[in-house]
């Protein structure tokens, strides 16, 4: 069973394929249930195309929030060695250093049990989560900024810094989720239009059973008809 959106367009361009291969057998395609008429087809079609157009339309802006997303959080783990280490030079209190590390080592996705997705050692997803990594993010700039003694002189790791990638990478989540609904809800009703009851693949399934049962092998537009695939998709 396919799994991307590539699958859609095909099943959509194969379903107009097999409509004109149809109305090429002219009076010899006369089904007897309405659903596979030509005129219903042909409405199904419409639906497809109206389908997949409503994602690609929504989809860019979820695809742009996301791409954005990446980029921001993707220095993270190394602006929080860098702080981290600071931290450790300058603080003489171990329970708040420890409590920095605990939250630095989630930030870096360095968890005792982290599993990578092949089966090896490796960052643990959950724990490297973006959502997981905005709420570490304030409580280690938190302890930061409480310890009343982390000032370092470069740029880039201050707690001014921090607090203004915090900010954003709160902004950018925002941003991905409010891009996410819409393309949620196009998914959805493009899948039910393709794989749902009486979906595009149910359909032509019944198409072809159709021409199986009209057309002798030897008829030149069976093998065509027959031979036009249509992928089950996932969500």
């Amino acid at each position: 069973m396919a799994n991307t959106d590539s699958g859609y367009p095909i099943n959509a361009a194969n379903l107009k394929d097999l409509i004109i291969r149809l109305k090429a057998l002219g009076v010899d395609y006369n089904p007897p249930r309405p659903k596979i008429s030509i005129e219903a087809l042909e409405l199904l079609s419409k639906n497809a195309e109206e389908a997949n157009r409503a994602l690609s339309l929504v989809l860019p802006v979820y695809s742009n929030a996301v791409d954005e997303q990446e980029i921001l959080f993707k220095p993270l783990a190394a602006l929080i060695t860098r702080s981290y280490n600071y931290f450790k030079v300058v603080i003489d209190n171990p329970d708040k250093l420890q409590t920095a590390k605990t939250l630095a080592d989630r930030l870096r996705g360095m968890g005792k049990n982290s599993i990578a997705a092949d089966g090896t050692d490796g960052p643990s997803r959950s724990r490297v989560s973006y959502d997981n990594r905005l709420e570490n993010s304030k409580q280690y700039i938190d302890v930061l900024a409480l310890s009343k003694v982390y000032e370092p002189v470069q740029e880039d790791i201050s707690l001014a810094t921090f607090q203004a990638l915090l900010a954003a990478m709160e902004n950018n989540i925002t941003a991905v989720a409010l891009a996410k609904t819409p393309v949620d809800d196009a998914r959805k009703k493009r899948f039910n239009i393709f794989q749902g009851e009486q979906g595009l693949v149910d359909t032509v399934l019944d198409v072809k059973n159709y021409i199986k049962a009209i057309l002798k092998s030897d008829h030149p537009q069976r093998k065509h008809i027959l031979g036009l695939t249509f992928t089950r998709m996932k969500l």
